[in-house]
């Protein structure tokens, strides 16, 4: 006979109406437009022209057009750069070394820093924006200062200024949420680390990264999501120039969009937005899934004796 496990949570019927309310909002608000939208992907529809009013649906002929678009394949290959390489990696990265290093260091120089560093993440990206281009055009700041008035970063290395913009823009949020994970570390094993002889490279990997795991996929899961809305950025800084090189998948929607007043093939576009995000999100949720399972298999958090077993082979230099 099967046993009834109680540790379990179970649906209960009595918890619909609370959830009424949320699912509406979420149906009307999301499942409905974005249903509405892949409709369109699949129609004639223009912004301007016969089509633009008197439009019917077309099958898969726009897919078949973006299989075929080589603007398209160069668009993901530079979404991917820009979302996973500075959303994801970059603004986490960063935010976990500002995190870190703010942790021993003097109280007024912390709070100074803090403060430039959240800065990037309150500004508007139009302001954001500005500055960059102030900051890496040519006769710019940094032109100035490496002493080469000429030198336009922004426009010899497009993408790598923008990923930056991003990275900087979004670090301050990924800092404040590692600085928070980081006071779950327990202290006292830091400590017998340190004992021990054990560098801030071994303390970290083998202490650190652990307890702050999933704090790491959760960033990077959330910079993911706010670099796909970071269209702004980019559009006002190159455009998705030059000769696109800067043309990720948001900023190609809506040139297609409204551009060149192809409404149904920005819609289209806009799916594979909504797609790509959603793969990615998976991928993320699925990394934290494996490392949760990994912890449990593990036995969960060190403690006791088991610390100490695990501190024991940190001993030596770094």
């Amino acid at each position: 006979m099967a046993v009834l496990r109680h540790d379990r949570r179970h649906f209960q019927w009595g918890w619909i109406p609370f959830l009424a309310p949320a699912s509406i909002l979420l149906l009307a608000l999301f499942l409905v437009p974005v249903g509405f939208s892949f409709y369109l992907g699949l129609t004639n529809l223009q912004l301007i022209g016969p089509h633009s009013i008197n439009y019917w649906f077309t099958g898969l002929s726009n897919v078949q057009a973006l299989l075929a678009d080589k603007d398209f394949l160069q668009s993901i290959c530079l979404t991917l750069i820009f979302v996973v390489g500075s959303g994801a990696f970059g603004s986490s990265l960063l935010g976990l070394v500002l995190a870190l290093s703010m942790q021993r260091a003097n109280p007024i120089l912390r709070s100074a820093v803090g403060a430039v560093v959240v800065l990037g993440t309150v500004l508007p990206p139009a302001t954001v924006a500005v500055v960059w281009s102030a900051v890496t055009s040519t006769g710019g700041i940094l032109s100035l200062l490496v002493g080469f008035r000429r030198a336009g970063f922004l426009y010899k290395a497009p993408m790598l200024v923008v990923s930056l913009a991003n990275a900087w823009s979004l670090c301050g949020l990924s800092m404040l949420i590692f600085a928070a994970a980081l006071r779950n570390v327990p202290r006292d094993m830091i400590e017998a680390a340190m004992l021990e002889n054990a560098g801030p490279f071994r303390r970290f990997a083998r202490i650190v990264f652990p307890v702050i795991r999933p704090t790491v996929i959760t960033s990077c899961l959330l910079m993911t999501l706010l670099s796909f809305g970071n269209f702004t950025v980019v559009f006002l800084m190159t455009g998705g120039g030059p000769a696109g090189a800067t043309d990720i998948l948001p900023l190609y929607s809506y040139i297609e969009a409204f551009s060149y007043h192809r409404l149904a093939y920005g819609a289209l576009l806009g799916n594979v937005i909504v797609l790509f995000s959603g793969l990615l999100c998976l991928a993320f949720l699925g990394l934290g899934r494996l490392s949760g399972r990994s912890d449990r298999m593990g036995g969960g958090r060190m403690t006791g004796l088991a610390a100490a077993e695990e501190i024991a082979p940190l001993t030596g230099p770094t």
